[in-house]
């Protein structure tokens, strides 16, 4: 039974609390859902970009909704990782040091809040889960279509594993990530199986989006044997894998105008957008490398050097 510095989780209760920062006055809430039969620790993370608020949302309804009785093992929800950011409506970073949260893991106990932050998601959640999945956005300037990446840099094992939740959510896509230093590339680098789901974007979302999210974590947990299988709905398609992707930065300061939405299959040389001074003189023109689909895309027009554009893959449909 997964347990912080200050509270022990029982069998059978639903417990609400508070868990503490290492070496900060900053407490992060969080809701344990601890079955009343034997199972996985199953930890589910949002909010670690604060304005990607229908993973919060999918978290806190989630959380309240789900019978302890009928789960087997513990679902740990993290409601608000970067709390501040989700008050303020702050665009992917803490606002307290500027940093992306999600590129601060492993995290340092002796360091900024960010690191802080990391660090104790790391050593308190991560290291007691079985399983993990986080929950993503389009940012309060995004918009993504459903997606989930999972890791491609961990023992096989774990890859594999990782591989089989992703499948389980039953989105369209799925995504071989390269990274290390995301909370749950990190969680899986450390043996922890790991996803990132993402859906939505632009700092809103619809009922029916929300309706979604809910049953992709629904349909994880079901495969994972924490909820019963007649939760889980059918398929109705057959999932596609990333087998390449491009993530195109700007190259300047400028007005971005994007010509693709997210989810739309493009063809190589496809202009997918293009990014212009005030006058109106294009400084950068993004074209597909491939045939493929536009994973997601900046959708505010002003952005800096170095700011996200637009990112689509090249992708394999599997049987």
């Amino acid at each position: 039974m997964l347990q912080t510095k200050t509270i022990k989780l029982q069998s059978g209760k639903r417990i609400q609390g508070m868990l503490q920062v290492e070496n900060h006055d900053l407490e992060l809430p969080f809701c344990a859902v601890c079955g009343s039969k034997e199972g996985p620790v199953v930890l589910i993370t949002a909010g670690i970009h604060g304005a990607e608020y229908i993973g919060i949302q999918t978290a806190r309804e989630l959380s309240t909704e789900l019978d302890p009785l009928k789960i087997n093992g513990t679902i740990v929800f993290l409601l608000v990782a970067n709390p501040q950011a989700a008050f303020s409506y702050t665009r992917l970073f803490v606002p307290e040091d500027g940093k992306n949260l999600n590129r601060a893991f492993p995290g340092k106990k002796d360091g900024s809040l960010s690191e802080k932050i990391a660090y104790t998601i790391e050593h308190e959640l991560h290291s007691q889960a079985d399983y993990y999945i986080d929950l993503h956005a389009g940012d309060i300037h995004e918009q993504v279509m459903p997606f989930v990446y999972y890791p491609g840099i961990a023992r096989e094992e774990v890859i594999e594993k990782s591989r089989i939740m992703a499948e389980a959510t039953g989105m369209e896509i799925r995504v071989k990530s390269s990274a290390t230093t995301g909370s749950y590339n990190y969680a899986a680098i450390q043996g922890v199986p790991s996803i990132l789901m993402e859906r939505g974007g632009g700092g809103s979302f619809t009922n029916q989006q929300l309706i979604s999210y809910k049953q992709d974590v629904l349909n994880v947990l079901s495969v994972l044997g924490v909820v019963s299988k007649d939760r889980r709905e059918e398929k109705d398609s057959i999932q596609n894998e990333v087998i390449n992707a491009v993530y195109t930065d700007s190259l300047a300061e400028g007005f971005w105008r994007p010509l693709k939405q997210p989810g739309e299959r493009i063809l190589k040389g496809d202009l997918l957008g293009i990014v212009e001074d005030v006058w109106g003189n294009p400084l950068q023109r993004c074209h597909a490398e491939f045939d493929g689909i536009v994973l997601y895309e900046t959708t505010a027009m002003g952005v800096m050097e170095g700011d996200s554009l637009i990112a689509y893959g090249e992708y394999r449909q599997l049987s």
